[in-house]
């Protein structure tokens, strides 16, 4: 597709270059955004291409993974990589189903390697937007729920944006909509709560948090 390019960058793991689809930044256009952060986009899907695999030792990544240590990369080698299935849509345009399976396996590989549960925890948000361009509520209220728990976990064990691996401002949002989401309405006017009478947190955050409150009192009649 014409919309779509092929971008460079280097494996986590083999510390090779690779190459994986990306879709051309003049190329996306944003429809609207739902307030737990979601983007419905017209035309290509820049969500579908974040996964990557490399084409020289399989493993599957997401560019948000951090260095790997020695004692990691040698369980990969030894037990991980050999079993990982060499996907051939990983560096060609891509289905939500495809996009999916990529998602989970990174997902994987995160666990495997001891990524921060800040990224697990967005992978698995990612996984949950997946399921809802499927259409499988189901599926996605279940992720939603998966994820939601690790970024409470996270807040309660808070230390800052570079060791958690997420800006505490934009945290508590999260926690904050992901209830919304699942339509938690006590957890939810609670972590807004929190994000209203927070001395800290930016007004800014502020804003969106009341904006998404509302939003969901008028969608929900609370």
């Amino acid at each position: 597709m014409p919309e779509l390019y092929f971008k460079k960058c280097k494996c986590t793991y083999c510390l090779k270059e690779t190459e994986t689809k990306r879709v051309l930044s003049r190329h996306i256009r944003v429809e609207r955004t739902d307030f737990d952060g979601f983007v419905h986009y017209q035309g290509s899907n820049p969500y579908l291409y974040e996964p990557i695999q490399c084409s020289h030792c399989r493993f599957v990544f997401h560019e948000s993974f951090e260095k790997l240590r020695t004692d990691v990369r040698q369980t990969l080698e030894e037990q991980i990589l050999p079993t990982l299935p060499v996907l051939p849509f990983a560096a060609t345009e891509r289905t939500i189903e495809q996009a999916l399976q990529l998602y989970k396996l990174a997902l994987y590989t995160a666990q495997v390697t001891g990524q921060k549960e800040a990224i697990l925890a967005m992978l698995g948000v990612r996984i949950a937007w997946m399921y809802r361009m499927l259409g499988d509520e189901v599926q996605e209220l279940q992720w939603m729920e998966r994820s939601v728990t690790k970024y409470e976990a996270l807040y309660l064990n808070y230390t800052d944006a570079v060791r958690t691996g997420i800006p505490h401002d934009v945290l508590l949002l999260r926690i904050s909509d992901l209830y919304a989401v699942l339509k938690r309405t006590d957890d939810a006017k609670q972590w807004y709560g929190l994000i209203f009478q927070s001395k800290t947190v930016s007004d800014r955050t502020k804003k969106e948090a009341r904006e998404h409150w509302e939003l969901y009192r008028e969608t929900h009649n609370v």
